[in-house]
């Protein structure tokens, strides 16, 4: 099977050179990597021009396309579709370093599960911050997720994962998808800039319509970083993934997901009352002291 890498990008220069970095030392070398650009100056086709030569050497096609669409990590995604030609499409946000085995391990579990349609690595830096138990908590009641071991539901990510397990909606960090997919399925254009969600919206569609058929790799490694580099300011961001949230959940569940919105913004509301406690707890803490 051919792997062709997909990775849609606005601005993330640094990023994407350590994503290619970890591309070149792959034990099982995609047959292209394609980069769809968003961003509005030259550094990234820079970057490109740069690693063509050593992606040459390693007999991998580098092409580079700048994005004269909407800007819109989904269109960059689906843009990607229609330049690659591998049997195997790798979708990754330019923010992600892949251990040196990763293609080798997804490629596996399509051979090992021949009826599958979707596979995804694990994100390894996971962190449990100070809010984590608290989080989960609210989360699990007005978000109806959590983390578990070796599970992958809806609005799920395992916290540890010990086999391969099969999933209800991919990461859009993270994934790999069988070609013939795209000749039903396309990324929603709707969203648009960053494209919050547009990964759980493609791939539950995909798991409805192929149930059990999408899986979860504890052995294909990476390390997502969540660079805020093109993400956009603060407040901003946050409207924007509010809006996107809300168009999402509609379009995967109608107006039960017009209601699971504002039940979920209701458990936000009390989750950032926590935070502004604990906050002030520990300021006057400090006063004290």
């Amino acid at each position: 099977m051919k792997a062709s890498v997909i990775i849609p990008t606005y601005y993330r220069q640094e990023d994407l050179a350590e994503l290619f970095d970890s591309l070149l030392r792959q034990t099982v070398k995609p047959f292209e990597v394609i980069v769809v650009d968003d961003t509005p100056t030259d550094e990234i086709a820079v970057l490109c021009d740069i690693f063509k030569v050593q992606f040459a050497k390693k007999k991998i096609r580098l092409l580079y396309h700048k994005n004269q669409r909407k800007k819109s990590s989904s269109v960059a995604r689906n843009i990607g579709v229609e330049m690659s030609s591998g049997d195997i499409l790798m979708f990754f946000d330019s923010d992600v370093i892949l251990f040196p085995d990763y293609i080798e391990k997804i490629l596996e579990v399509f051979e090992k599960f021949p009826h599958a349609v979707g596979v995804q690595g694990l994100i390894v830096n996971f962190k449990r911050t100070k809010f984590y138990y608290i989080r989960q908590v609210i989360y699990r009641i007005f978000h109806f997720s959590h983390h578990v071991k070796d599970r992958c539901k809806l609005f799920e990510y395992p916290s540890l994962l010990t086999r391969i397990i099969p999933c209800e909606a991919l990461s859009g960090a993270n994934f790999a998808v069988k070609r013939e997919i795209f000749n039903e399925l396309r990324f929603d254009e709707n969203l648009l800039g960053y494209a919050y969600m547009e990964d759980m919206l493609f791939s539950h569609l995909l798991y409805r319509k192929y149930p059990n058929k999408l899986f979860i790799t504890p052995y294909a490694k990476c390390i997502h970083k969540v660079s805020q580099e093109g993400r956009g300011v603060k407040k901003e961001l946050e409207k924007h993934k509010h809006t996107c949230r809300l168009y999402v959940l509609i379009k995967l569940f109608g107006l039960k997901g017009k209601l699971l919105y504002c039940w979920q913004n209701i458990g936000n509301l009390i989750l950032l009352s926590f935070k502004r406690l604990l906050k002030n707890k520990n300021s006057s803490n400090r006063m004290m002291h």
